[in-house]
Formats: C-alpha cells, structure tokens, sequence
C-alpha cells in the first residue's frame, strides 16, 4: 500500500529519494568551498595533489583488497567493504581537516578532484575488487553523476557569484549532515535485530581500513617531503570516505540491501572516533612538530621593520617633531576609527 511505512518497497522508494537528496546537498555545499582559481592554484604544485589522489584511488582500494584475503571476505561482505574504500573524500574530510589545522586549500581540492575523477575510477576498482558480485555499473554511472552537476554549479557559484555561494554551502553542509547522520541511524535502529548476527569480520575490517589508510598517507607524505600541515590532510583525505556517496549508492544500485550499507554504517562510528583520536594528537604541539614537520608556507614570513633613526618619523622629517596635543587626539580618534572590524565567522567548508 502506497504510503504504508511497514511496506519495504515504499521505504527503499523514499531512501532512494532521501539519497538523491543528501547527495546534491553534500555536493553542491562542497563545490560552493573552492573556485576555478583556488583549483588552478593548487594544481600548480601538485605534488601533493598527486600523491592524495594517488592515496585515494589506488592505496584504499589495495587495503581493502588485502583486509578482505586475509579475513577470506566473499560477497555481499566484499562488495560493501569494496564500495567503502572506493568512495572519494567528501565533506567529512574536510571537517576533520579543519579540526586538525590541516591545509583547507589542499582538502578542499582533494575532496573535489577525487569526486570528479570518482565517476571513472570508482566502477572499476569495484569491478577489480569484487568481480563475482553482480554490480549494476549503469545504475553506478548514474548515481556518480549526480556528485557531477551540484559540484560544478557550486564551483560556478563560488567563482561569479560568491555571495549566493556562501549561503550554499552553508545549505549544502547542514542538510547533508543531518541526512548523513539520519541514514546511519535510522538504519541501524531498523536493523537492530541483525546486529547481532553481523559477522566480525566487519567490524575488523571497518576498524583497520580507515587507520591503515592514514598510515599509509604517512608514510607517502614522509616519502614525499610533505610537510606540516599539508601531510595532516593527505591522512585525514586518504582515509575520510564521502558517506553520502556510498550510502546514495547502495540505497539507488542495491536497494539498500542491509548486508552491503551496514559496512558504511559501521565505517562511518569508527573512522569517526579514529579521526577525534587522531585530531587529538595532531593538536599537541611537540607531536605535531615532530611527527609532521614544519611546512615552510605555514610559517609567516615577518615584517620587515623600517630603519627610523633617532629623533625623526616616518616621513624622515628632521629631530624637533613634536605632536601638540589637538594633533595628538586627532590621530587617536583616526586610529580608533580605523579600528578593523571583527571577521565573518566562518563554517567548517569556508577555510579554503
């Protein structure tokens, strides 16, 4: 009966709704973060963009590849695992991003350029990781293109339009953090009978793939000379998954098939403790110096101070200047009128 919420295809029609929904909220809040010339800037050194991209696309799906040979993980457990590490950053990433003082610029890139790139290389990693499962890739395309448009109208918006920008990504961010949490838990209250039955293979997987593939981010940053606050982001990206892109998957090519979208249930509780730990650490100062280094574009370069003798101003006027005191309370009253005015508080996806 249409409408009856006992009845499971009216449940997976409106999941596939909210789905579409959270997607286009998530990603059009995120392409309302960065224009076309943030982009063009970041691409000039891309030495960092390159091994984050390298991270995402080709290190997680390898970890999941090997967790899932050692754990001997077949089909459904598979393909959600797989599903998992294939997905691009999303606004996640750059929360935690923020949180750690990572580089928002280098976040905000990653996060977009893996999106845009997701819609190549997600349905072949998949098709490489779990090539005995029936994957409906047309229904993958599909979906993948929904992350396509509202990112780049976002980015369009940004760029000409950065007033009506601010306000979708402020949009964008509260509407797809209250659908990401709702999914996650409205999924697992409907499910709760079957927590129990949920293998441990699950949540060994879920619990390692995340700090692996920060790890691993590490040790490539290290490799890489990456230093500071930019090596902080390649963790935090490498391992941060887009939560609506895989939970959108599931819900509109799997009919939200609980054995596949209980692993991003999962990941989702986990990877967000892991990052808390993780933000934790990065924010002691002894550990972040010498864990991470000092990138020299963190380090503010000081102001040259000017040579002024004794007895003359600025202007190099000779000794004997001497401000009465109109002039005096006049240049008080300027200096208070010229008094900055306190900054606009900035969102989460704003620190670009």
């Amino acid at each position: 009966m249409a409408g009856d919420l006992s009845d499971p295809e009216f449940i997976a029609m409106i999941t596939a709704y909210l789905s579409i929904v959270m997607l286009v909220a998530v990603q059009g809040g995120l392409g309302c973060t960065v224009t076309v010339n943030d982009l063009r800037e970041t691409l000039q050194r891309p030495r960092a963009v390159c091994i984050g991209l390298g991270a995402q696309v080709i290190l997680m799906p390898l970890i999941a590849y090997l967790l899932a040979l050692m754990l001997d993980m077949k089909g459904d457990d598979l393909l959600g695992l797989a599903l998992v590490a294939c997905t691009p950053g999303g606004s996640m990433s750059n929360v935690f991003s923020y949180y750690s003082r990572g580089n928002m610029a280098l976040s905000i890139a990653l996060t977009v350029l893996s999106n845009l790139l997701a819609f190549g290389t997600m349905p072949a990693a998949i098709a490489v990781l779990a090539p005995d499962s029936v994957v409906p890739f047309a229904k993958i395309v599909e979906t993948l293109a929904y992350t396509i448009v509202p990112t780049a109208i976002g980015i369009a918006l940004k760029t000409y339009r950065p007033r009506i920008a601010l306000w979708g990504e402020k949009i964008g961010s509260v509407v797809g953090g209250i659908t990401v949490i709702g999914a996650i838990a409205s999924g697992i209250a409907g499910n709760v009978d079957k927590i129990d039955q949920l293998p441990l293979e699950l949540f060994i997987s879920t619990s390692l793939l995340g700090v692996l593939g920060m790890l691993s981010a590490y040790c490539l940053g290290v490799l890489g000379k990456i230093r500071g606050s930019k090596r902080i982001t390649l963790c935090i990206e490498t391992g941060v998954q887009n939560l609506a892109l895989t939970l959108a998957l599931v819900a509109l090519s799997f009919n939200n098939k609980f054995s596949i979208v209980v692993y991003s249930y999962i990941f989702g509780l986990v990877i967000c403790i892991e990052c808390l730990v993780f933000v934790g650490f990065t924010r002691m100062p002894y550990i972040r110096r010498h864990a991470c280094g000092v990138d020299p574009e963190d380090v503010e370069e000081p102001q040259p101070v000017p040579n002024v003798s004794v007895g003359e101003n600025l202007d190099g006027d000779p000794e004997g200047f001497r401000p009465d005191s109109a002039s005096l309370s006049e240049s008080k009253a300027v200096a208070v009128k010229a008094e900055p005015e306190p900054q606009r508080k900035r969102s989460f996806f704003s620190w670009a």
